[in-house]
């Protein structure tokens, strides 16, 4: 089952976001008998932060292929969850985020 959270951003503000919850986590609930939208106390930029190792890790152990491609495009999809954690999604997966990566070989590489 899904619902909103806010989540906050580093630089103020916030952003509301669809989450599954996968963990039970705490969260902040709003007071009062309203509809209350919870709230995810770590900013979205720390945790999005998480994605820069596994993006170099797929990266890498593509570039250390013995045939390494010209150009590598690696597509993923991220969720979040109520503890503010991200999960690579399954492809064709519902996801908070698409993510598009291109990297190109610069000609002076040896093949």
């Amino acid at each position: 089952m899904s619902q909103v959270v806010e989540m906050p951003l580093a630089e103020g503000g916030t952003v509301l976001v669809e989450v599954d919850e996968l963990y039970d986590a705490p969260v902040v609930r709003g007071g009062g008998g309203g509809l209350a939208v919870p709230t995810i106390t770590e900013p979205l930029e720390h945790v999005l932060a998480g994605l820069g190792p596994a993006t170099r890790a797929v990266l890498n152990q593509l570039r250390d292929l013995a045939d390494s491609p010209g150009e590598i495009h690696v597509e993923f999809a991220i969720k979040l969850t109520t503890d503010a954690r991200i999960i690579i999604a399954k492809a064709g997966a519902e996801a908070n985020f698409k993510v598009s990566l291109k990297w190109t070989r610069d000609g002076s590489a040896a093949p």
